[in-house]
């Protein structure tokens, strides 16, 4: 299929508003700072812009980014796993508001059919290694979640609600307080769907087959007091249950699916205390992470997961000049999981870390320097020091080029190397990430090289039913091109394409990854009140699996790209306050799949409402 190169259009709402909340990002050094300063190859994307795409899940908002690519097995709920410049699963650092998203208990790290959009102010990615920022789950990139804040003083509340294809109901509701001394936030959210069956054959009618519910509850509550002007603690927990059918995995035989029906409980917590001391900023933290998987209908393996996080941390940022600093500090982090089979077998796993690390930032007339660096002594493979080396030429006020090299470590899970439901691998060793990007900008437009090689990447070998380490040497190399601009005062837009080669040592390509994305965003505003947004993606060549990684030339699966996914938006203000929206999702309703053998969503069509007093 000749190839076509499709221009890809991101809204830009945010210039019409005047709102700068999208040029900050923490996730780069653990300092805030706008885009601008940052040496990081950074992409953020604000609730505005959630809003104005219709967006559902978190993986919709994260897929809009640069050089992002996810694989998803059925609908809401099903596995998801995302790739940042061909790199995923557990060596993508995820946070919600800094408190670690990672299941040590899964195989993959993040969880994301388990996030919903309705409280997220704002997605921060950082691409490349962050090993030495964040330690070893960042070996491929963080993606921060930050949640919405009681930014303003006094009362404020919203609602949420909507309706869609597949029986689909949303409602949310927030309320915020501010003064001199006190914050406050709670935020509740129920999303249902009858969904679609998650598993049929290539090609077969998701219709003949039965439907895979979601349920998902959210609760975020949030506390913060100032003793003082300079002494600030802050208190958070954020609960998550969700339940879902799945279905074991038996396509290809055209036979009915038979159902499994899977609940998580999450629970997340935070307490923070900064003070500021003169040209210091201490951070003190405790973040805990706790998740549970109850596979209720499980034949055999595994029944239930749990896993548990803790984490300390301190650290205190060092102002020297204008916008000079140096950040020090020190963590600890204790990884638990529990794993309870079919057969009532309990076994109980321990991991901890402790970590040293330093960053430093320099403003040097028109240059930016960024260092890190960072030991981990891990208890299960021993210490690893990482870094980063970040640098910035600000050519004229529009234009600039930027490079960033960086090393990673990524340690596998507990349950890669136990593997209950398959072969354990014990020689299962742990992968070693470099990565290099380089980026020259200019207005709106910039384009981006990078090159990343990881030494032992641990992948999953369906004929041996274990993870094995691919020997040698795999390359993820390619460019990103992106464009944001407008037309007038009613036409907004920006370009995306990513070019990615991702191959073994022996030059084999990887599966399940793109080699050509081109994503598409555009607004139009036909006065004050209406506006429509179209929004999509083209993925190009792509081919599900490998038989056997041992001997990967036998066959590369199903090809499954080469497709496009568009969808439509329509928003009406009634005022500042309060809008309703259309949105058609697939509105072509073509038919594809991501994955081999897991359904994805035919048209669909959903209204919703936004308000808030």
């Amino acid at each position: 299929m000749q190839k076509i190169v499709i221009l890809s259009f991101v809204t830009s709402a945010l210039l019409a508003e005047n709102i700068k909340l999208d040029d900050i990002v923490v996730s780069a050094t653990k300092v805030s700072q706008t885009i601008e300063d940052t040496t990081a190859s950074a992409q953020v994307i604000t609730k505005e812009e959630i809003r104005q795409r219709g967006y559902i899940s978190v993986v919709d908002a994260i897929n809009s980014f640069a050089g992002v690519g996810f694989t998803q097995e059925g609908g809401m709920g099903g596995l998801t796993k995302v790739y940042i410049r061909g790199v995923g699963g557990g060596r993508v650092l995820v946070l919600v508001d800094g408190i670690r998203f990672q299941d040590p208990s899964s195989k993959y790290g993040a969880d994301f059919s388990r996030l919903m959009l309705s409280n997220v102010e704002r997605i921060e990615l950082i691409s490349g290694a962050q090993s030495g920022v964040w330690g070893a789950d960042a070996s491929a990139g963080v993606i921060n979640i930050i949640t919405t804040k009681a930014h303003d003083k006094g009362f404020h509340n919203g609602i949420n609600l909507q309706y869609g294809s597949y029986n689909t109901q949303e409602i949310g509701a927030y309320s915020s307080y501010k003064d001199e001394k006190y914050s406050a936030k709670l935020s509740v959210n129920q999303y249902k769907t009858d969904g679609y069956s998650s598993q049929s054959p290539y090609g077969s009618d998701i219709d003949d087959y039965e439907d895979d519910n979601y349920k998902n509850r959210t609760i975020d509550i949030s506390l913060g007091y100032n003793f003082t002007k300079n002494d600030k603690i802050s208190v958070q927990a954020i609960d998550i249950l969700t339940k879902n059918n799945n279905d074991t995995y038996s396509v290809g035989n055209g036979t009915e699916n038979v159902d499994m029906e899977v609940r998580t409980k999450t629970h997340l917590y935070n307490v923070t205390y900064n003070k500021k001391i003169q040209n210091n900023q201490i951070n003190l933290r405790y973040n805990r992470a706790e998740f549970k998987k109850d596979e209720l209908d499980a034949k055999k393996g595994i029944k239930n997961y749990e896993g548990t996080t803790d984490e300390v941390e301190l650290h205190d940022t060092i102002q020297y000049g204008e916008k000079n600093y140096v950040l020090v500090g020190a963590s600890y982090k204790g990884d638990n999981i529990e794993i309870t089979k079919v057969d009532k077998n309990h076994s109980k796993h321990d991991i901890d870390s402790n970590a040293l690390f330093i960053t430093n930032n320099n403003f040097i007339d028109k240059l930016i320097i960024t260092e890190s660096l960072r030991r981990d002594d891990y208890s299960n493979f021993g210490d690893e020091i990482t870094g980063k080396l970040g640098l910035k030429y600000n050519i004229t006020k529009e234009s600039s080029i930027k490079a960033n090299y960086g090393t990673g470590y990524n340690a596998p899970s507990l349950l890669m190397i136990l593997n209950p439901n398959g072969k354990p691998n014990d020689n299962l060793e742990a992968e070693n990430t470099k990565s290099f990007d380089i980026t020259g900008e200019y207005k709106g437009a910039s384009l981006t090289y990078f090159y990343n090689t990881v030494d032992n990447l641990i992948s999953y070998d369906k004929k041996e039913q274990q993870h094995i380490n691919i020997d040698g040497t795999s390359t993820f190399k390619g460019i990103e091109a992106k464009y944001s601009s407008a037309v007038g005062n009613d036409f907004y837009y920006d370009l995306s394409y990513t070019y990615l080669l991702a191959k073994d040592k022996n030059g084999i390509d990887l599966r399940r990854r793109v080699k050509d994305t081109y994503k598409i965003s555009m607004d139009y505003y036909f006065n004050e009140k209406v506006n429509l947004n179209f929004n999509g993606e083209y993925i190009g060549r792509r081919y599900d699996d490998m038989l056997s990684i041992k001997d990967p030339t036998k066959t590369k699966g199903r090809q499954t790209g080469e497709y496009f996914v568009g969808n439509i938006v329509t928003n009406y203000e009634f005022n500042n306050n309060s809008n309703i929206y259309l949105k058609v999702n697939n509105i072509f309703d073509r038919y594809y799949q991501v994955v081999d053998g897991y359904s994805t969503s035919p048209r669909a069509f959903y209204i919703g409402l936004n308000t808030n007093f």
